[in-house]
């Protein structure tokens, strides 16, 4: 209990894990995102028709979801410029979403040339 209670004290999410993205900040957006990534992994695994469809849903609404996350690493360069460059730090953020998205498909795909041949 005590080691959660430090991950999550004020010191520890206003760590950063980036320049400029805080260790609380990435939590906020990214924990949702596990457990989507998780369920559709779940959903990869035992659907027995194309997954590439919902993979570009999930993947349009992970960048709609990223915008309020861009504005905010944006306006948190301007008030302070020592940070990484958010034309960096964005695509960086977005990528590593899409990543984490496609990474089950991916393996469907992987598994599923293996288990064929």
């Amino acid at each position: 209990m005590d080691t959660l209670i430090k991950l999550l004290s004020s010191e520890a999410l206003d760590a950063e894990i980036v320049s400029g993205i805080s260790y609380g900040f990435a939590l906020i957006f990214f924990a949702p995102l596990v457990i989507v990534v998780v369920a559709f992994s779940f959903y990869c695994i035992f659907s027995g028709k194309s997954v590439l469809r919902p993979a570009k849903v999930l993947s349009i609404l992970w960048l709609v979801a990223s915008a309020p996350a861009a504005l905010l690493i944006t306006m948190g360069y301007a008030f302070n410029s020592d940070k990484m460059n958010p034309l960096l730090t964005v695509p960086l953020w977005l990528m590593a979403g899409l990543i984490l998205i496609w990474l089950p498909v991916a393996a469907r795909k992987y598994l599923t040339s293996y288990r064929n041949q």
